[in-house]
């Protein structure tokens, strides 16, 4: 009788959303998968933080959008879609002291919106429609997609050629920078053009408890290790990848797999390649991991009375220039007060910019609630109530820049990529839970031959 063969044995060295993807991918394969995560809990950038003291109890850190096709599919799948939470996709534009809605839903919203010129206003509607004509080319997570769009230019330069200075930088340049808070100097035209096309007529949502659940139904499966930080990778004899993680408590573990997937931030990523050989990882693959970029992010939540600011408000700055708050994100939570009542307040999401941002990244909490607090009035100058500090969230890695030419690379590097070590996350394409997801699936299927 001829023994009998076991199963593949991956390691996923990562937890967020890219490594839950590929677990699941694996799982579904027939593969013996451990995932190892440093934090926590799974999610990674996704993750929200819970708070007793509030109803709902989750910070909302990330948001599920409509178009969102592999997200959608999954919330189809798990039965989450009583999870859902929709919110207001209406944006602020803060510009001169000076707050403006601007509804992507709604062309005449935009004719009246007075922050830019009624040519540029003509010219943008004009624009996003061209660009909604080429949706299947212009995916915003697919980089083998738009690839071929991404010729070097930047999204300043694109815009300031469709627009002038001033529409731009009153018009698409907050609704970039808002988000991701990166320079619009610093990432592809693409990545500017495949918003344009998708973000009109979508629907925003968040999850009730969180996005991490979504991370967490993924992992099902796969031997799921938190607090265990992956050190180290080596090759042994056969192919096979020497894994050493140290377990937040305790000495250093070692174990061989058959192979692995490394989704975790590029610079993290790119010193557990270093001691792989050349044969395993590339010269280009390192070259590519090397050169990927952040933007920090720095989550300071206050609680605020709800006649100081509109609920569900997505409230960003406005002009060219790195402002000392780049934008202001509120929820309606109910809060208990002294005597155990119910008080009605909101929850506010306020994101340093750039500068600022990585000046107070590791400070003491109290100094970074201290230099934010007056910030908020720089958003909203009719703020009234005096903002009570409440949790602090920090991402070092926070959003990997879309760089021009960066899509292209990757795809050159996805293409090249395989057994017995295969790199997934979002710097491969957006910086998107849906991005990161699809990155994951596909070093997944590199590994299973599949792709």
């Amino acid at each position: 009788m001829s023994p009998v063969s076991r199963p593949a044995r991956t390691a996923v060295i990562g937890g967020g959303m890219a490594g839950c993807a590929a677990a699941r991918t694996l799982v579904k394969a027939g593969r013996e998968v451990v995932l190892f995560e440093a934090g926590e809990g799974l999610g990674g950038r996704a993750r929200s933080w819970h708070r007793p003291e509030i109803e709902p109890h989750v910070g909302i850190n990330l948001m599920y959008v409509s178009f969102y096709p592999l997200m959608t599919e999954l919330i189809r799948e798990y039965g989450l879609r009583d999870e859902l939470v929709k919110i207001s996709s209406d944006v602020y534009i803060v510009h001169k002291g000076r707050p403006v809605p601007l509804s992507s839903d709604s062309p005449l919203n935009l004719l009246k919106y007075p922050h830019a010129p009624l040519a540029d206003r003509f010219r943008f509607l004009l624009w996003s429609l061209g660009e909604v004509r080429r949706r299947k080319q212009l995916d915003l997570f697919d980089p083998v997609k738009v690839a071929p769009f991404d010729d070097g230019t930047s999204a300043a330069e694109l815009g300031y050629r469709k627009l002038s200075r001033e529409g731009f930088d009153t018009l698409l340049r907050p609704q970039i920078e808002g988000f991701w808070n990166f320079a619009c100097e610093k990432i592809s035209a693409v990545h500017a053009r495949a918003l344009l096309a998708w973000l009109g007529g979508s629907e925003f949502y968040v999850f009730r408890d969180g996005m991490q659940v979504l991370a967490e139904r993924n992992a099902e499966g796969a031997d799921v290790r938190t607090g265990h930080e992956v050190t180290d990778l080596q090759t042994v004899d056969g192919g096979r990848v020497r894994v050493t993680a140290r377990p937040a408590s305790g000495e250093p573990v070692t174990e061989t797999f058959d192979d692995v997937v490394v989704a975790v931030p590029a610079p993290i990523a790119a010193k557990l390649a270093a001691a792989l050989p050349q044969e395993v990882v590339g010269a280009g693959t390192r070259r590519f991991l090397e050169s990927q970029e952040y933007e920090p992010a720095l989550s300071v939540s206050f609680l605020l009375d709800p006649a100081g600011l509109p609920s569900h408000a997505h409230i960003v700055a406005g002009g060219p220039d790195d402002p000392p708050l780049r934008n202001m994100i509120t929820y309606p939570r109910r809060v208990r007060d002294e005597q155990g009542r119910p008080v009605d307040r909101l929850l506010v999401f306020a994101y340093p910019g750039r500068a600022v941002t990585r000046r107070l990244l590791g400070r003491p909490t109290e100094e970074q609630f201290a230099e934010v607090a007056p910030l908020l009035r720089t958003l909203w100058p009719d703020l009234a109530a005096e903002p009570q500090p409440f949790q602090i969230a920090e991402r070092p890695f926070g959003f990997p820049i879309p760089a021009p030419g960066r899509y292209r690379r990757s795809v050159e590097v996805m293409r090249n990529q395989g057994a017995p070590v295969v790199f997934a996350g979002d710097y491969f394409n957006s910086p998107t839970t849906e991005a990161a997801m699809l990155s994951g699936v596909r070093a997944a299927e590199k590994l299973l031959g599949t792709r």
